[in-house]
């Protein structure tokens, strides 16, 4: 019976199930060109199906190297286990912890079931277009009860540019996948907001696509950019460097990790 346990579903197939449909459909209007190229159809119905299809496989091989490649139960765990080690080696377990844009619990739940004397919170907007996806507070607080973590580990709606926590609130916070889907010119505000609500001495890990979106020209102006925050030991790490290896598109886009301890005083 153990083997049938139900486990946290954090919504991830229905990228497969996006990558598979685009490839066939491309597949299926390309042999359609073919075909009526061969039965000497009109111009402008081969042209449509040669377009159509192309664009369909293209949009596939774009779907599976923006999401799909990189979010395989594998590779998931891969980087669940690293993130949860980080944790271990830099912070002590206890306290409150923030997950901003949770989602479905991805961060939030493994935590909690990680360190037993920690309290998680999760916000997050989760807006209609996620919904499709299982990003939802309901998906988010059913994870949490299959783990059996759900008197330790609730969710809320907030945002992340106006958090809905007092200063200094929490002893951890952490944001995976999230501050990039944020349209601001300017990504600091973010973290500036998430080193608001972390108590002094508390820590903050954040993984998500850097130095992108925060106006500066390289990461060692990027750590300069978090330390005026309040923040000591900045440090910026790429996944691969890191342990975790998710493919060529994660070290494009340069998903890495940021972290930093927030100052004890201002002197």
């Amino acid at each position: 019976m153990e083997g049938n346990r139900e486990e946290p579903y954090y919504g991830y197939r229905m990228i497969k199930y996006i990558t598979v449909a685009l490839v066939w459909g491309g597949v299926v209007v390309t042999a359609l060109a073919i075909t009526f190229t061969l039965l000497a159809y009109s111009t402008w119905v081969l042209a449509l199906c040669w377009v159509f299809g192309a664009v369909l496989l293209i949009a596939g091989l774009f779907w599976y190297l923006s999401g799909g490649f990189m979010t395989g139960p594998a590779k998931l765990r891969a980087l669940e286990e690293n993130l949860l080690g980080l944790l271990r080696a830099n912070w002590d377990g206890k306290g409150k912890v923030l997950d901003i844009g949770t989602g479905s619990g991805r961060v939030a739940v493994p935590i909690a079931r990680e360190f037993p004397e920690a309290q998680v919170t999760g916000v997050d907007k989760w807006t209609k277009s996620w919904g499709a996806f299982g990003q939802t507070k309901a998906c988010a607080e059913k994870n949490a009860m299959i783990a059996k973590v759900g008197d330790r580990c609730t969710f809320q709606h907030g945002n992340a540019l106006n958090l809905p926590f007092k200063d200094g609130e929490f002893s951890l916070v952490v944001s995976a996948f999230t501050f990039h889907e944020i349209s601001v010119p300017d990504r600091t505000v973010l973290l500036e907001e998430a080193v608001r609500v972390l108590a002094p001495g508390g820590i903050f890990v954040i993984c998500d696509l850097l130095p992108r979106g925060y106006r500066v020209k390289s990461v060692p102006d990027l750590l300069k950019k978090v330390e005026q925050l309040g923040v000591d030991d900045v440090r910026h790490k790429p996944l691969k460097e890191a342990g975790v290896d998710l493919g060529v598109a994660s070290r494009i886009w340069g998903i890495s990790y940021l972290g930093g301890r927030k100052k004890t005083s201002q002197g």
